[in-house]
């Protein structure tokens, strides 16, 4: 079975949605000047797109994911971008970090807690974490169900099921070559976050939440500004 982040990389041109993944970068890009920081760690950065938005609107920028196709699509891009782990990043080496589209999403409760003090490594004291987290809704009203999607040449079937706080998803690809198909097929697990373990945390403070709708008529998603304590 193929790496699930390989995959990904694999079906994104397949899922399109451009149009929200933009409105979120807008979403971004207007927080992070209000914030008035320069130098920004953008972990999971993916393909690179909001990178580029950084660069182009004058921040200075790393991205890092675990993806190496998502990493080299990020560098055809122009902009500074690594598979170093977030624990190999730099002491207070940012002003502010960044985790953008579901990266919080994708990490089980019992890692939050390191994932987010590995956040807090990167920042000096008062500098800056956003992120975003779906909601309920984003989980049982826009993420559960079955999409599938066919270029002629690629057929997708994603099939995606909520229960007990998780996100279950199942991604078939079938690839022509040939006459014939090539099918590849992973499964990835996305958790619901409540907002009320984000108010506990030890070294970062949750000061602002801005809920946000990218799909349907109701908050799918929360982005969250923290501070290092």
């Amino acid at each position: 079975m193929i790496n699930p982040l390989d995959l990904y990389a694999k079906i994104e041109s397949l899922i399109g949605f451009d149009a929200q993944y933009e409105m979120l970068y807008q979403n971004y890009l207007a927080l992070l000047k209000s914030l008035h920081v320069k130098t920004i760690l953008d972990v999971g950065c993916g393909n690179g797109k909001f990178l580029k938005h950084l660069k182009e609107n004058g921040f200075e920028a790393l991205g890092i994911d675990r993806s190496t196709k998502m990493v080299e699509r990020a560098l055809a891009l122009g902009v500074n971008a690594s598979t170093k782990e977030l624990c190999e990043c730099e002491a207070e080496g940012f002003e502010c970090v960044v985790a953008i589209a579901d990266v919080l999403n994708y990490i089980p409760p019992h890692e939050l807690d390191d994932f987010l003090n590995a956040i807090a490594f990167c920042l000096p004291k008062g500098g800056y974490f956003v992120c975003d987290v779906n909601t309920l809704y984003g989980f049982e009203g826009v993420a559960e169900g079955v999409m599938c999607q066919d270029n002629g040449t690629q057929f997708l079937c994603v099939d995606a099921t909520f229960s007990n706080k998780e996100l279950f998803t199942k991604i078939v690809l079938f690839e022509k070559e040939g006459a014939l198909y090539r099918k590849e097929e992973g499964n990835i697990i996305q958790y619901f976050h409540p907002l009320s373990f984000f108010k506990k945390l030890t070294a970062l403070k949750l000061v602002s939440t801005k809920p946000i709708t990218l799909f349907g008529d109701a908050p799918d998603k929360t982005i969250l500004i923290f501070q290092k304590r």
